[in-house]
Formats: structure tokens, C-alpha cells, sequence
């Protein structure tokens, strides 16, 4: 009986005393035709990239990007904010970073922002984004809608906005 109990009980505590993932759900228009077009993951993050059917990573007229930091919901949204900042600014030329929504106090954190460039230093294109950083329970979502220009487009941001803004943390 104990031989059958010890192995019953890892199991249970194993499962019980896992880390609850947590998700973030949003709808993408159905205008740009959008598929899963990489996946990746691993102990840290997961990383998924949407583009148009029919496109690849040279043509793409506008990418979605999600990616989930496991375990990281401790650390402060400014400070991931301020990194990712300081990360555009050491790849872009003339980086335009424009605030556009955050949380209010007792609501779950969040920031919502376009971070625009005339270009990228390693490359010839430019790409501007509208990014949503928001805490789940345990993990942090950084959402972005990036198309190849440089400025971003008044509707594009509203869409965006909308879209990132109306997503639900699942647990």
C-alpha cells in the first residue's frame, strides 16, 4: 500500500502545487486575415507572431505580436516599460514613444503605447508599434500590432486600442 502511496501523492503535489499559467485572450479583426505563423517557447516565454495568410516574414503588410514572461507579474510594469524603452531607443532613429492609456489605481496594471521610428539601425525598413503591457496573476503579456511605416495611422492606433484594451486575463 505505502509503494502505491508515495507515488499517488507526488502526483497530487505535483499537480496541485504547479504554476497556474495565465492566459490573455483577444479577437484579431478578421479584415487582415491573420494566422499563427511562429510559435516559440520555453521555461521563460512564449512567443507567438501573427501575420496575413498568404505573406511571410519579408512582405508582411502588418505583424501581431504576443509574448507571454512567465513568473514575472512581481516585477514592476514601469520597469519593464522603461527596459523595452531603452531597448527601441538603442535600435531605432528619432524613437517616438507616446503614452495613450494606463491602469488606475486598484485596477489591474497595464500600459497601452505607440512607439514609433524612423527607422531601425540594423535595418532599411522602419516598423512603428502600438504596445500593451499588462500584469496577469503570475505572468506579464507585451502585445503589439507593428505595420512598416513611420507613424502610425489614427485608426490603426483606435483599432489597436480597442482590441489590446478589450482583451480578458483567463485563468
Amino acid at each position: 500500500m505505502t509503494k502505491l502511496f508515495l507515488p499517488l501523492a507526488l502526483s497530487f503535489s505535483a499537480v496541485f502545487y504547479s504554476q497556474k499559467r495565465d492566459s490573455l485572450q483577444f479577437s484579431l479583426p478578421e479584415k487582415y486575415n491573420l494566422h499563427l505563423e511562429e510559435k516559440q517557447e520555453n521555461d521563460q516565454m512564449i512567443m507567438m507572431e501573427y501575420i496575413p495568410k498568404g505573406q511571410n516574414w519579408d512582405n508582411y503588410d502588418i505583424i501581431i505580436t504576443k509574448l507571454v514572461s512567465k513568473n514575472l507579474a512581481k516585477i514592476p510594469l514601469q520597469t519593464l516599460f522603461d527596459n523595452n524603452k531603452k531597448l527601441l531607443q538603442s535600435k531605432t532613429k528619432n524613437l517616438r514613444i507616446k503614452e495613450l492609456s494606463r491602469n488606475k489605481k486598484g485596477e489591474r496594471e497595464y500600459i497601452l503605447f505607440t512607439a514609433e521610428a524612423d527607422s531601425y539601425t540594423n535595418s532599411t525598413t522602419t516598423e512603428s508599434q502600438i504596445q500593451y503591457f499588462v500584469k496577469g496573476d503570475n505572468d506579464v503579456f507585451m502585445c503589439l500590432a507593428a505595420i512598416k511605416e513611420k507613424n502610425l495611422p489614427k485608426d490603426f492606433v483606435e483599432e489597436w486600442s480597442k482590441v489590446f484594451l478589450q482583451s480578458q486575463i483567463i485563468k
